[in-house]
């Protein structure tokens, strides 16, 4: 995030499909402009999420079954987390994946 900026959140988009991992950030500033930031995750972060799934799935409280997770900070420093199905996503994937795309 760029030094000193003001913001109303920061974002952290994280697509989750079986064994793969990506992810997309932004930040809301003071005068609502969205600004994309790059996102340089690597194996360990990936693995990270991978691993939180499984923990979500398994570990009170157990959460629905989940391919996106939206995480958000707030400048007084709370955060929340949101666990999405977005079956679009997974119907697309799957068509991929069964060569019908």
């Amino acid at each position: 995030m760029p030094q000193g900026l003001k913001f109303k959140e920061a974002i952290l988009n994280i697509i989750r499909l079986e064994g793969v991992v990506e992810f997309n950030s932004y930040v809301i500033d003071e005068s609502d402009n969205k600004i994309n930031l790059e996102v340089s995750m690597g194996y360990k972060y990936a693995k990270a999420v991978l691993e939180l799934y499984s923990i979500t799935q398994t570990q009170s409280p157990v959460h629905k079954n989940w391919n996106r997770a939206k995480y958000t900070l707030f400048p007084e420093g709370k955060m929340s987390i949101e666990y999405i199905w977005d079956e679009d996503l997974q119907n697309e994937v799957d068509a991929y994946n069964n060569g019908n795309i």
